[in-house]
């Protein structure tokens, strides 16, 4: 089984995860996740497969713009499709996590901050240890010991994150629990393709979440409770500069950062705590 431990013991909670908008110039860099158990993810694996048909590996990115599997659709086509598709994501039931950073603020804010540049590493790093970071703290909040399996789409930050993970894995767990990171394509981990359109949906409603809904997220969070969504933006990116402006100074002491490793991943624990969260419970 996928994520097995080598004693013989199966990971108990699966999290599927995926990036958006790290290679196409995006306003908004995300990186989200779903939580489930295995037999869980397989039920709706099972729902899914039905229900995106005769689609093979559905890519959020290519539904939008009708290229790949979906060249030669029109848009009503594709409408009734993720009409059909989207709704199976929520009855799933399962808590989803979407964090994201606005560039343009981003870039804004360290325009000629080359010291804190050097901290922070990648936007999509920093993301991706905020979301690991959430769903590490969501455990111990409930005071959960389970194991854990992170399974993320093949990208190009593959060791970024491995190395994040690595960091997460000795100074985030407080609780101990046995965690590991996989990568792994979307055509062989199905639940990958549900992560992949959270991270674009999310991508789109973090770009401006004082905008309207848009139909195909409400349809993800129906009840607003199945989504926790965060961002870094122009409304608390002065937050952001200002921790990372403590670490550069050597001034962030209550937070056991370690010495060991990049600078980036003292900047996104510090910082950790940070991302604004939409209102509600989304």
């Amino acid at each position: 089984m996928l994520l097995a431990e080598a004693d013989g013991e199966v990971i108990v909670l699966k999290v599927a995860m995926d990036e958006s908008g790290v290679h196409d110039e995006s306003p908004v860099v995300t990186v989200g996740a779903y939580v489930a158990r295995p037999v869980q993810w397989q039920n709706w694996t099972k729902r899914w497969n039905v229900a995106k048909r005769p689609i093979k590996v559905f890519h959020a990115v290519d539904c939008q713009n009708l290229v790949g599997e979906f060249k030669g659709w029109d848009e009503g086509k594709r409408n009734d499709l993720v009409k059909r598709c989207l709704p199976v994501i929520a009855e799933g039931d399962f808590p989803g996590v979407v964090v994201g950073i606005q560039m343009h603020e981003f870039e804004m804010a360290l325009a000629g901050r080359d010291d804190l540049k050097s901290i922070f590493g990648t936007p999509y790093t920093a993301c991706f240890q905020w979301v690991v970071q959430i769903i590490m703290n969501f455990a111990l909040g409930a005071g959960n010991r389970e194991r854990i399996g992170f399974v993320h789409e093949f990208n190009d930050y593959r060791q970024e994150a491995l190395e994040a993970f690595g960091w997460i894995k000795k100074h985030g767990n407080p609780l101990g629990n046995i965690v590991g990171l996989q990568f792994a394509d979307k055509k062989d981990y199905v639940p990958l393709q549900a992560a992949d359109i959270l991270a674009y949906e999310g991508n789109k409603r973090l770009r401006d979440p004082s905008r309207r809904e848009r139909r195909s997220w409400t349809a993800l969070d129906p009840d607003k409770s199945r989504i926790f969504a965060a961002y870094y933006g122009r409304d608390n990116m002065s937050g952001l500069i200002q921790r990372l402006e403590m670490i550069r100074d050597g001034r962030v002491s209550e937070i056991d950062l370690g010495q060991d490793g990049p600078d980036w991943k003292r900047a996104a624990q510090a910082a950790g705590a940070g991302p604004l969260a939409l209102g509600g419970s989304e």
